[in-house]
């Protein structure tokens, strides 16, 4: 099975778990775990950076991006606010400027990666704000929790 027939498999049956995983109506309880698989993802996405490991960092922006893009398709509105709407028109394209150094392949565009990454976790905090949730502050993790090795393979 080709790299990209397993990925497609795995973006399919991830969407299939987050539809189960999730009310009809994506009530509160359903955004919260998608915003904690978002933070989640976010993190060890920065911890891959940190590391300098471009396959796994591609890795876990594909699947904040994934989430991220069912968040924008599926979940129209929370506590008075177009979450969908916000997602998209704020996450995502953010996301996407990250994308494009990260994939560039460039040894040098790794300052430019770190720089994009910062501009994600501003986005998501100046999302928050946007829905009266800015107590919540999504900062630079410190360490690592995750029973993970995040360094490039040799």
């Amino acid at each position: 099975m080709s790299f990209k027939v397993s990925r497609t498999l795995t973006a399919a049956m991830a969407a299939a778990i987050l539809a189960a995983a999730l009310p009809a109506n994506a009530d509160e309880s359903g955004l919260a775990v998608l915003m904690e698989r978002i933070q989640t993802y976010a993190h060890k996405l920065q911890l891959s950076i940190e590391a300098g490991n471009a396959q796994l960092a591609d890795f876990y922006l594909h699947e904040l991006e994934e989430t991220s893009e069912y968040v924008a398709e599926e979940i129209e509105s929370y506590d008075g606010h177009a979450v969908g709407a916000l997602m998209a028109s704020m996450l995502l394209p953010a996301l996407e400027r990250l994308e494009e150094p990260l994939k560039s392949g460039k040894p040098d565009a790794w300052p430019a990666v770190e720089q994009r990454f910062a501009e994600v976790l501003q986005t998501c905090n100046s999302c928050h704000v946007a829905t009266d949730h800015g107590y919540i502050r999504v900062t630079p993790a410190a360490s690592n929790p995750f029973p993970q090795d995040f360094s490039p393979l040799p």
